[in-house]
């Protein structure tokens, strides 16, 4: 089994069911199957082959599944690359991967004209949108070579497991992005995973929202519901209100958004006015959410709430099911049905073993294994083998297990706060600060400070205008779950809190922006 033979097999199966909506255009499984085909077709025309890596720079849209999936007919390796990059972070991603492909969206022409002078290895350039008119010179046309080129049948490729089916970068946040090696072992058993833990079927209709080059988007999304043969709605450009008119008209059955999107949608003045009763699941992760939120979101939105955990290289690794939902608020849950997960020590002057496991309750690193977890990074062994050890994926993330055995994250390893010799991890700050009525979102990072070393100093987006600094440390000091030097010495009301694709919090960016504040 590999990603391609998915699309061929639900094909055989439901020929006629629609298997993708995107802006006015619907296709059946048989339509789109046909569309993916053509496309790689052309690619192979052009001498794209297999072990070739097919770079897309484009908007959340149809042109990202259907070339993702015409390199895996191909056994070429699918990059996607974040839209929002600048000419040169795009230029450096096509660079370190060596991609003889470049599908862009037509709004982006500007960037990639300004990157390509950077290029050497691209010698395919594929513009999406727009006219044939309009590509520029020595440019194809997306639309041209899906529709017209000759459809030859059934290109038969069979990867091995250990091939690569996708090369995804990472989105950052703590340093340079790398490139994860995934295979086609990884990108199988990631949606087996997922399709599992969330009971999909054929019948469900998901609803996209989140960007497809990220993992969480395509990987543990939109794949997934292509092995089940369900039907992918695609929004190009996310709103609360095209959202909820989403839902309504297509009757989606499965929605994965970030916590952010969620209240957006909560919150809209709108909101009543749709029906959103088909919607059977949600999906979500990346940031904290309150409980007034939670209670709120089952009553109104949809009952059945799953807060996942996972990064590139291991994607869904923990998984916090609705009914525990309100019971263990702010926990990531438990590990998957493929995932073995361990709490080791934390000390980086070390190589820890997996056997060196902290108690309940302790925080430590969390360490993972599984079919799902990266080979490595690519062309960086050194880096490969400082993360991957002793057979396990160590992930610098903090966790503790509680009794229960529910897994509960405490921030990256380089989020710790030290501040005046005591270890402070930012995320139980958090917990607590999302009980503070009239907090919308909250974030808790470290800031120096002559005196401590650090101070702790939150950022705070209001739901209520009127909160102040003075009930921020009125509400800390009232809580018994709060140490005295956990409490945030600064507090920073902002409108907004900067955010990676999968909802996690730009740490590094808040304390950027944090000089001079």
């Amino acid at each position: 089994m590999h990603i391609g033979s998915l699309l061929r097999q639900s094909t055989e199966r439901y020929p006629e069911h629609v298997a993708l909506v995107y802006k006015d255009r619907r296709w059946t499984y048989a339509a789109w199957y046909a569309r993916v085909r053509r496309f790689a077709q052309a690619l192979a025309d052009r001498g794209v082959g297999c072990g070739d890596r097919v770079a897309f720079f484009v908007g959340t849209s149809e042109y990202s599944a259907t070339t993702y999936f015409a390199a895996q007919l191909l056994g070429a390796v699918a990059v996607p690359v974040n839209f929002r990059l600048a000419a040169g972070e795009l230029s450096d991603i096509l660079r370190d991967s060596g991609a003889r492909a470049l599908v862009y969206g037509e709004p982006l022409r500007d960037k990639v004209e300004r990157g390509r002078e950077l290029l050497s290895g691209v010698s395919v350039f594929i513009s999406c949108g727009g006219t044939a008119g309009d590509v520029a010179d020595g440019h194809l046309h997306f639309e041209t070579l899906a529709e017209e080129t000759p459809d030859l049948g059934e290109l038969h490729v069979s990867p091995t497991d250990d091939q690569l089916a996708a090369l995804v970068y990472t989105s950052g946040t703590t340093g340079r992005p790398k490139g994860v090696l995934h295979t086609q072992r990884n990108d199988i058993a990631i949606a087996m995973n997922c399709v599992m833990e969330y009971g999909l079927t054929h019948a469900d209709t998901a609803l996209h929202i989140a960007p497809l080059y990220h993992v969480g988007g395509m990987q543990a999304y939109f794949i997934p519901h292509v092995m089940v043969g369900g039907t992918n709605v695609i929004i190009e450009r996310y709103s609360p209100l095209s959202t909820l008119e989403t839902i309504q008209r297509e009757r989606v059955t499965t929605l994965f958004a970030v916590p952010t999107q969620i209240q957006e949608m909560l919150h809209h003045p709108d909101f009543k006015d749709f029906d959103t009763a088909t919607l059977r699941m949600i999906t979500t992760g990346g940031a904290a959410i309150s409980a007034a939120t939670m209670e709120r979101v089952q009553r109104e939105f949809c009952a059945n709430i799953y807060n996942g955990y996972g990064m590139t290289e291991a994607s869904l690794t923990l998984l916090l099911h609705p009914r525990d939902a309100l019971a263990k608020l702010g926990s990531c849950g438990k590990p998957t049905l493929i995932s073995e997960c361990r709490i080791v020590t934390n000390d980086p002057h070390r190589d820890v073993a997996p056997h060196e496991t902290v108690p309940s309750g302790e925080v430590g690193e969390l360490i993972v294994r599984g079919p799902q977890v990266t080979a490595g990074y690519w062309e960086k062994p050194e880096e490969s083998a400082r993360k991957l050890r002793n057979g396990w994926l160590y992930t610098g993330d903090l966790f503790s297990r509680d009794a229960d055995g529910f897994y509960h994250f405490h921030g990256r390893v380089d989020d710790l706060i030290v501040s005046g010799g005591e270890n402070i991890y930012p995320r139980e700050v958090e917990e607590v600060l999302y009980r503070c009525p009239g907090v919308r979102e909250a974030a808790v990072v470290g800031l120096p400070d002559p005196t401590w070393g650090m101070v702790v100093t939150a950022f705070i987006v209001r739901s209520d205008p009127a909160l102040s600094v003075e009930d921020i440390e009125r509400h800390c000091r009232a809580r018994d779950d709060l140490a005295t030097f956990k409490r945030p010495r600064r507090v920073v009301f902002v409108e907004a809190l900067p955010l990676n694709p999968s909802g996690k919090v730009l740490k590094r960016e808040l304390i950027a922006g944090a000089r001079g504040v």
